[in-house]
């Protein structure tokens, strides 16, 4: 089995990987190791399986390179939404011809999962998305056309996010996931234009939905639905946060879950032991 292992020295947890035993536990020991950071562009053309050690924007590159190789998915990013999902990626979302693993959102918030500073992530960790809260707290006015496998909806959203998981920002918010493991559409009226007022009157239904928790139904000002297909046409360009990572769209997008060849183990990543000083 010719191995390639990706090391994304940008990840938020990845100084504390014990890449030895990663690669004894997996028998890949003269595995070709590959340090990348976020500029990195690298191919595994010349193997058969990729061991991806990052988090899920590291996932995220790795399944739009090579859909149909055997990847491994070893999480040592900061949220690792992922891994906290499933213990295999049997399926994923595909945005026309772009493939995500757990969420693709645009709108209040979402530019965090892709703005916050690598030198933050690996000292605070998780801690780090706190001032981005702040700054990213805004009220959005998304003009969307929605068609939820047959049922239309339009108007202006403040968010609006697929989620293929029971939890995103770090909020386990979606408890239908476990009966249900499929695609979700969550989307957050606009209040209007960003203001002070308008901030205010977000806080509610984000309240309501994140903190909460959120069942399959459609609000006045928000909706939460499962869904096999849905078709999004946007008025004009928008920023995505796909699994981290960010991606723009425009125009008519189509999005339902596809089945992966190959599925992706999602493995419990080595650390490193600390040393005890005498």
């Amino acid at each position: 089995m010719a191995c390639k292992v990706i090391v994304n020295r940008d990840s938020g947890n990845c100084a504390s990987l014990d890449l030895d035993r990663l690669l004894t536990l997996l028998d890949c020991k003269d595995a070709q190791i590959v340090n990348i950071d976020k500029w990195t562009d690298w191919s595994a053309e010349d193997c058969d399986t990729v061991i991806v050690c990052g988090g899920d924007g590291t996932l995220h590159n790795a399944i739009e390179k090579y859909p149909d190789k055997q990847l491994i998915y070893a999480p040592c990013g900061t949220l690792n939404e992922t891994s906290m999902t499933d213990d295999v990626v049997t399926t994923v979302g595909k945005v026309n011809d772009t493939l995500f693993s757990y969420v693709c959102a645009t709108g209040s918030f979402t530019e965090i999962g892709y703005s916050a500073n690598t030198k933050s992530k690996k000292r605070f960790k998780s801690v780090a998305y706190l001032p981005q809260v702040l700054r990213f707290y805004k009220s959005h006015q998304i003009h969307a056309k929605l068609n939820v496998d047959g049922s239309n909806y339009e108007d202006d959203y403040t968010l609006l996010m697929v989620l293929k998981s029971h939890r995103c920002f770090g909020f386990n918010f979606n408890a239908a996931y476990k009966q249900h493991k499929g695609l979700y559409l969550l989307a957050i009226r606009s209040f209007g234009k960003d203001s002070l007022v308008n901030r205010a009157k977000m806080f509610f239904p984000f309240f309501k939905v994140f903190f909460r928790g959120a069942s399959p139904s459609v609000n006045k000002n928000w909706m939460l639905l499962p869904f096999s297909e849905l078709t999004m046409e946007l008025a004009e360009q928008q920023d995505f946060c796909m699994d981290g990572e960010q991606r723009s769209f425009t125009g008519t997008l189509r999005i339902h879950e596809q089945p992966l060849s190959k599925h992706i183990p999602i493995i419990k990543t080595p650390t490193c032991r600390r040393k005890h000083s005498k």
